[in-house]
């Protein structure tokens, strides 16, 4: 499986300076854009974990592209990050066992910019009313998203130290 959130973000950040800025909004794209990815893969995947990470940075610290190899059971899942890309891809390619590749542009229909949003926080929205309504208050998928990001930036680090990254 490939996942990739490839966009530019100062197309979509604006004149917000502080999303480029890792010490005041916590990280780059994969602190903003990983939980996305992660969380996909685990919800066709199941249950992953990091085995791999490389991140590059630009000179403001800021990561801007990153390459994470995930396992899940015996599958394995790439997730490509970048806030360089020229315009915005967003889409997932599976390879099954027998050879078949299935595609997903998670853009399709939502030709404007920043379309793809809307039904996603119509998404996030209706699920937290849900979770309100029903008093459920344990969510597996962001603690792990949040694991899989902390792992990430770790195993980016101990290669660089390596002299790998």
């Amino acid at each position: 499986m490939t996942v990739r959130y490839l966009e530019r973000i100062e197309e979509h950040a604006g004149t917000d300076t502080w999303y480029l800025d890792p010490d005041r909004c916590g990280g780059g794209c994969v602190a903003d854009n990983g939980p996305n990815a992660f969380d996909l893969v685990e919800s066709l995947l199941g249950p992953a974990e990091a085995v791999a990470a490389h991140v590059t940075r630009d000179a403001a610290g800021t990561d801007r592209q990153a390459g994470i190899t995930l396992r899940a059971g015996d599958a394995r899942a790439r997730v490509l990050l970048d806030w360089s890309h020229p315009g915005e891809r967003k889409d997932v390619e599976v390879r099954t066992a027998d050879g078949a590749v299935l595609a997903v542009d998670m853009l399709a229909g939502h030709s404007e910019f920043k379309g793809s949003l809307w039904h996603e926080y119509v998404g996030v929205l209706a699920d937290f009313e849900r979770r309100v309504r029903d008093g459920l208050v344990e969510d597996p998928g962001g603690p792990s998203a949040l694991r899989l990001v902390g792992d990430a930036y770790r195993l980016a680090g101990e290669r660089t130290r390596e002299g790998v990254g």
